[in-house]
């Protein structure tokens, strides 16, 4: 039940000029880029946190949701929802899964 009412409270609230948060073109939106930022500042040392690589090891560092933006877009925005994967490690996880590697 509050699952159901944080969704559609989310959807009065979210603003019409943003894509869906499930489309390819809200990852392009200035507000994911703000929040994509706060996230790569707040683990700015870390590694990937599921498998332990790094840049120093020449790879590819994301932001990733850890609840799929297709399943939950009332959590897109969230820097709480966000973790920093691999390349691989992200790529391995899909948007079916929800595991925190934090």
């Amino acid at each position: 039940m509050f699952d159901w009412w944080k969704r559609l409270k989310f959807w009065w609230t979210y603003p019409r000029n943003l894509p869906h948060p499930a489309s390819r073109e809200f990852l392009d939106t200035y507000e994911w880029a703000q929040v994509r930022y706060q996230v790569l500042l707040k683990y700015r040392d870390k590694p990937c946190m599921a498998c332990g690589r790094g840049p120093k090891q020449g790879v590819w560092l994301n932001v990733d949701h850890i609840k799929p933006r297709k399943t939950h877009p009332h959590l897109a925005l969230s820097i709480s929802n966000c973790q920093i994967l691999c390349s691989e490690c992200n790529k391995g996880k899909g948007n079916w899964d929800s595991t925190d590697w934090r």
